[in-house]
């Protein structure tokens, strides 16, 4: 694909899902046609001839037993004006009284069996050859005012003609799916030109060689890379400045899409955030170490949207000063085409979040899209919309944190009448699910799977959650319900304890053991929703 240029792979898309929607759709259509044809043809036969069965002159003429002129001459008006080849009026010895071939009137009908159902009062269509063809056919007896059958009419198309009229109407469609494969060509050539624009004209080769680019300045780079959006989110961060600050404290949480810890804001960003301005070769104290860091901000068609600081330990620099001393040149010179990519690729960045271009409109519609597919996906087995939603929201959390927090496809939850519970059911997902996190997200392995499910004889909901995370050491399993226990640092230790306090409320149970292959633990709880009150002497920790 890099061989072509954006504008064609756009195109070719485009045309390519254009073409297949239109043969799907054509070959849709040609079905729909050809059974909406016949049925119609069908519906117009059995109304033409049973209306034409209670006409008093065919009655009359029946009752008299005559061959009247009259009665060929409706015949072949009423056929006209209702686009069928023939109505043919048949006596009670099946001889005809009127056809479109005057030769064939007061000769037997070409087919007695066919006809002859009709005199024993059983109106019904056939398809078989006449004298004018083959064709479909339908015939209703013509009675008497005493009810008694006189007659038959027989109405019919032949299939040259049904043929015809299904020609003409393919043509139609063909010519309006011919329409829309014009549009698609032009909404390609359009869709091109704007992600064209978007992308500063750069093609997906020169795209593919920036991330590349990017990803080596990353690695190989030996000082720290920051940069952050207007909303203090992070949107990048190299290893070297992982290295350096977990040095320092490990409980930053340095991972793009984070929010920036409020002491490296204030230390790093906030005097550019303020001023608007590249903040150049800055001692900046963070702990008790002194960084030396240049912070930019990152400007896109004159509107501020974040800013990128590049940072180097004193000390270091310190110890290399004189094996640098020669070299300065070369260090503007890399901290230049580093400040100059990654303001480039911030521009990329920037447009692709912020423009609102057609282009962009669409793919943020093919993702709701497929977000709507996962949304279907639990909200089919979770009829509480509260606890859907909050589910999906845990799955969204999850996915940024890089851990796979996955609904079991055999859960069940139905839309119950527990207003009055969903707070605490969401307490208990949301403290057991953050648990589950903190617990997988520094794994190798980083699964978390949640199972709900009901039952209804004893109005209990059951959850389990299993992570893959490092498990409960023995020593702590009498000290998890404990308020204020925890084995990651000071204030924290409340989120179990919530959750037992509100399953002794329920007199339900809960079980958490570790996996039988020491990776993660298992969560099991029961919790009665129709009663409150009684202690819960069940639980097994």
């Amino acid at each position: 694909m890099s061989r072509f240029s954006l504008k064609s792979i756009i195109i070719f898309i485009v045309l390519l899902t254009t073409l297949i929607s239109l043969i799907l759709s054509s070959i849709y259509l040609e079905r729909y046609v050809v059974q909406n044809e016949y049925r119609y043809a069908k519906d117009k036969m059995s109304t033409i001839a049973k209306v034409f069965a209670t006409d008093e002159q065919v009655k009359n003429a029946l009752i008299n037993d005559e061959t009247s002129k009259n009665i060929q001459e409706l015949s072949l008006e009423i056929a006209k004006l209702s686009n069928m080849d023939f109505i043919v009026v048949l006596d009670k010895e099946l001889i005809r009284l009127s056809h479109p071939d005057p030769n064939a009137i007061g000769q037997h009908f070409s087919d007695l069996d066919d006809a002859r159902r009709a005199l024993n009062g059983d109106a019904h269509f056939s398809q078989k050859k006449g004298i004018l063809g083959d064709g479909i056919r339908f015939f209703v007896p013509v009675k008497d005012e005493n009810h008694r059958i006189i007659g038959v009419i027989c109405a019919g198309i032949t299939l040259d003609t049904l043929q015809s009229d299904i020609s003409n109407i393919q043509i139609k469609v063909a010519l309006i799916l011919l329409i829309g494969l014009v549009i698609g060509i032009i909404g390609a050539l359009i869709s091109s030109k704007a992600i064209k624009h978007i992308l500063l004209g750069l093609e997906p080769g020169d795209i593919s060689r920036l991330v590349q680019e990017k990803q080596l300045i990353n690695d190989e780079i030996n000082e720290g890379i920051i940069a952050i959006n207007k909303d203090k989110d992070i949107t990048l961060i190299n290893q070297a400045a992982v290295n350096l600050l977990t040095s320092l404290d490990s409980s930053f949480q340095l991972a793009e899409n984070n929010k920036i810890d409020t002491q490296l804001y204030t230390v790093f960003f906030k005097k550019c955030f303020t001023s608007k301005q590249k903040q150049t070769d800055q001692e900046l104290l963070l702990n008790t170490t002194t960084f030396i860091a240049t912070t930019s901000p990152v400007m896109i068609r004159n509107v501020f949207n974040g800013a990128v600081v590049t940072f180097r330990d004193q000390s270091e620099m310190s110890q290399l000063i004189h094996t640098l001393s020669g070299t300065q040149q070369y260090i503007d010179a890399l901290r230049a085409q580093t400040h100059e990519f990654m303001n480039k690729t911030h521009v990329i960045m920037g447009l692709i979040e912020q423009e609102k271009y057609d282009l962009v409109q669409e793919y943020i519609q093919q993702i709701s899209h497929d977000y709507k597919q996962e949304v279907g996906y639990v909200t089919d087995i979770i009829k509480s919309p509260a606890i859907a939603g909050f589910i999906l929201g845990k799955i969204n959390e999850a996915k940024e944190q890089t851990v796979s927090l996955t609904l079991n496809p055999t859960s069940f939850l139905p839309d119950l009448e527990m207003d009055n519970y969903v707070h605490k059911i969401i307490q208990i997902l949301g403290n057991l699910l953050d648990n589950a996190i903190d617990a997988t997200k520094n794994q190798h392995t980083k699964q978390i799977t949640l199972s709900l499910s009901y039952e209804v004889e004893g109005h209990i909901l059951i959850i389990e959650v299993i992570d893959s995370g490092y498990g409960i050491q023995s020593s702590d399993i009498d000290k998890l319900f404990q308020k204020g226990f925890s084995t990651k640092g000071a204030g924290r230790g409340y989120g179990l304890h919530a959750i037992y306090r509100i399953v002794n409320e329920h007199g339900g149970l809960i079980d958490i053991t570790n996996n039988n292959d020491n990776t993660g633990a298992t969560v099991y709880i029961e919790l009665p929703l129709s009663r409150k009150g009684e202690k819960n002497e069940r639980s097994n920790y």
